[in-house]
């Protein structure tokens, strides 16, 4: 994928950009609970500098995904209002980064709070985490947005591991419940956003199959998945890998999913 990649709209992708397959998909089984779950509040303590921080080429790469993954409804919008899912990059994995990035080795790019109603996000979008302290629950950001509200999960898996460029959080009932525990999994007990969770997904850490999978439940947190990788691209097909895997898709079905952030790309 080029460094480049324009964002889209929602009509280019209905005129031409996904067929027939995808949209069968989504009508037969990406059909959302209707329950009311405490995701996209911010929970953390947060630093927030609010400016516009985030150039456009920075998430030039990223909006693809996110819009990919909102088109599949792995983001969205409860009916109740509140956004779940988002997606990130960290900053030594932008290729076309600012000469300010150099001073947040630990930073990254992370899709804004309530924003996962949104279609397409633009620069302003997106918040920049500059530091996060897990202990004691605080985050420092910066952008028009402040980060989303999983920010500080991001930041742990980040600081696990240098080759962890990317990082996918959705929300699917399904996938969720057929992976519950046959992948890695946080205890039920623990909430999502908290000093406790972020000590949870380092025991995930601890075990070297987690490495292995890049992929893992929260069961405390319902319908919530994480995948990572080193890029964008292998964080999204280790997500769509599983849902074929699972029968969430069918085999059509993703072969296209995996070509939308592509499509969506051409779209402009």
């Amino acid at each position: 994928m080029s460094n480049g990649l324009p964002m889209s709209d929602k009509s280019c992708v209905d005129e031409g950009c996904m067929d027939e397959q995808l949209d069968k998909h989504l009508d037969e089984h990406l059909i959302l609970d209707e329950h009311l779950i405490d995701e996209g509040y911010i929970k953390y303590r947060c630093e927030w500098l609010e400016e516009d921080a985030i150039a456009a080429e920075s998430v030039a790469q990223i909006t693809p995904y996110r819009d990919a993954l909102h088109h599949l409804n792995f983001i969205g919008e409860y009916p109740n209002g509140i956004g779940f899912g988002n997606i990130s990059q960290r900053l030594t994995h932008i290729p076309v980064q600012s000469s300010s990035f150099s001073a947040y080795p630990l930073g990254f790019i992370i899709t804004g709070t309530q924003t996962g109603h949104l279609p397409t996000l633009k620069p302003a979008d997106y918040a920049l985490v500059s530091d996060f302290d897990p202990a004691q629950n605080r985050l420092t950001c910066q952008g028009l947005r402040k980060a989303s509200s999983e920010s500080l999960t991001h930041g742990v898996i980040y600081a696990t591991h240098p080759a962890i460029g990317a990082i996918i959080h959705v929300h699917h009932p399904q996938l969720w419940q057929q992976i519950l525990y046959r992948v890695p999994t946080t205890e039920a007990s623990i909430p999502y956003g908290t000093p406790e969770m972020a000590a949870e997904t380092q025991r995930l850490f601890r075990d070297r199959s987690l490495l292995q999978s890049k992929i893992f439940a929260m069961a405390g947190h319902e319908d919530g998945v994480f995948t990572f990788g080193d890029s964008l691209q292998t964080a999204y097909r280790i997500l769509i890998n599983w849902a074929r895997m699972t029968g969430i898709m069918t085999e059509p079905a993703s072969s296209v999913a995996l070509q939308l952030p592509y499509q969506l790309a051409s779209c402009q």
